[in-house]
């Protein structure tokens, strides 16, 4: 959507209240309370912790044609945000607080964007990697909180 919008230089019949609503809904409140939360009962702020600021920041201010290599680092970043749960919860031989439903849900929806990559957006090479490393490690965490916990 991002490729073809700036392809076009068009955005019409995108809603600019959708994307705000669904940014705010998931991305800034899901995120930032699990951080937060993470953070507080830790007891510890990494500076990895600032990385959604600073690409806020970097996407806000950079020429538009940075959004295109963004997009790789947004969709490795995303790819392999999981690996440390994963890892984590190996480690400790436990499901790491993650729900079986959400698991499945992601597992699930990754599997559903794959689909929807081939079919619909010819296959972009860049989506797909993502959503089968997200569907691969999705899987895992919900192997993990099935089996342990």
């Amino acid at each position: 959507m991002i490729a073809t919008t700036l392809a076009k230089k068009n955005a019409d019949g995108m809603s600019v209240s959708t994307w705000s609503l669904n940014l705010s809904g998931f991305l800034i409140f899901v995120s930032a309370v699990l951080l937060a939360l993470t953070a507080r009962y830790q007891r510890a702020l990494p500076p990895i912790a600032l990385l959604p600021a600073a690409s806020l920041a970097a996407a806000s201010l950079l020429p538009t044609a940075f959004l295109g290599p963004l997009q790789g680092v947004a969709a490795f970043i995303t790819s392999v945000a999981l690996v440390p749960q994963v890892w984590r919860n190996f480690a400790a031989r436990s499901r790491g607080g993650w729900s079986p439903i959400s698991a499945a849900l992601s597992t699930g929806g990754n599997a559903a964007r794959i689909f929807t990559t081939l079919t619909l957006a010819e296959g972009n090479p860049i989506l797909l990697a993502q959503f089968a490393a997200c569907l691969l490690l999705n899987g895992v965490l919900l192997v993990q909180a099935l089996v342990w916990d």
